[in-house]
Formats: C-alpha cells, structure tokens, sequence
C-alpha cells in the first residue's frame, strides 16, 4: 500500500513534467476518484501550458487497515510539501510566486488481485499540517 502511495507520486511527478494527461504511466497505481484527480490535474497544466518541475517530498504511514485480519483497504496518510514541487510556463519561466508548502494528504488504497492502488486521494490546502 505505501509502495502505491509512493508509485503515485513517482508517476504524477514523471507525468507533470511534460503535461502529458494521457501518459499511460498514471494507471500504473492508481484507480477512481484519485486517477480523475490526477487526470485532471495534468489536462489542466496542459490547457494552461504549464508544466511542473521538481520534486515533492512525503512522510507516509499506514493508519488504517481493513479487515484487520486480511486486509484488503488501507488508508495512508501523509504531510507531502510540493515547495519543491512547482508550475513553470513553457518558455522556463516560473508560473507565479507562490511557494506551495506542505499538505495533509488521505489516501485510500484498495487491493484487487494482489495489486495495491490508490482509489480515492484527497489534498488539503497548504499549511494544513
């Protein structure tokens, strides 16, 4: 579940580089409500003309698991900061001034034939944690 979780972020990040919405890398760990999020993240950046560079940073961790005996869900929970993580036009220059910061982040990640995805992923506005 925190490899999903991780894999996430890993294909946003490689995806947001380029803007490219389509990218069939988005699937790899990543289902439901968090792909239409993702998804449209990304198209937007790419209607905008922006593309992001950088690196977010993360600190996950498993706070629930269900059923406790097999589980099969799991909710991840994280304090991500994108300040690293930032919009730039396409022509290099920085989108804006804002800094980004760092973000409560729930995820809900879902196992289907031994494949852990993130399904459902909601991020809090900056400096909620």
């Amino acid at each position: 579940m925190l490899a999903a979780y991780r894999g996430m972020w890993a294909d946003w990040v490689a995806v947001a580089e380029t803007s490219d919405y389509q990218n069939p890398r988005l699937t790899a760990h990543v289902s439901g409500d968090a792909l239409s999020l993702i998804y449209k993240a990304v198209y937007a950046n790419k209607r905008d003309g922006l593309v992001t560079r950088g690196t977010p940073t993360f600190s996950p961790r498993v706070s629930a698991l269900t059923p406790t005996d097999d589980p099969n869900r799991a909710t991840v929970v994280d304090c991500a900061d994108d300040s690293g993580w930032l919009h730039y036009r396409l022509d290099g220059r920085l989108e804006d001034q804002i800094p980004g910061g760092r973000h409560h982040v729930q995820a809900l990640a879902v196992e289907t034939s031994g494949t852990w995805k993130i399904d459902v992923l909601v991020i809090d506005k900056v400096g909620s944690c």
